[in-house]
């Protein structure tokens, strides 16, 4: 099998546009942008398990739970660093995260919208 380079998914970009230029608040929706990416993953893993033979299905549950770690993970690092709670940030980046999935992609990626 011969593999080729990917060109960059254009849901994490999009969710990148909307970082802050200073810190801290740069920092935090890092971690933000970050929490979300993981938390969609896992629901994407979760999907596709139970469809799978049994060793990629049990591959798949421990990403699952891998990324799920992560999800909190980064939403702890992101309170640490705003020093409190990070809601509204939150908010602002799963508004523009509906945009990107409810919007038509030319190229499937693990995190696209509907082809279009």
């Amino acid at each position: 099998m011969q593999y080729c380079h990917l060109t960059p998914a254009r849901y994490a970009a999009g969710l990148r546009k909307a970082i802050r230029d200073e810190d801290p608040g740069r920092l935090v929706d890092v971690m933000v942008v970050g929490a979300i990416i993981e938390a969609r993953s896992c629901e994407r893993f979760a999907a596709l398990a139970p469809h799978l033979d049994d060793e990629l299905r049990d591959f798949y549950t421990g990403l699952l739970k891998s990324e799920a770690r992560h999800y909190r993970d980064y939403l702890t690092l992101a309170e640490t660093a705003a020093g409190g709670d990070v809601g509204d940030r939150l908010e602002v980046f799963l508004a523009i995260e509906q945009g990107l999935i409810e919007r038509p992609d030319r190229e499937f990626r693990f995190h696209s919208g509907p082809l279009g």
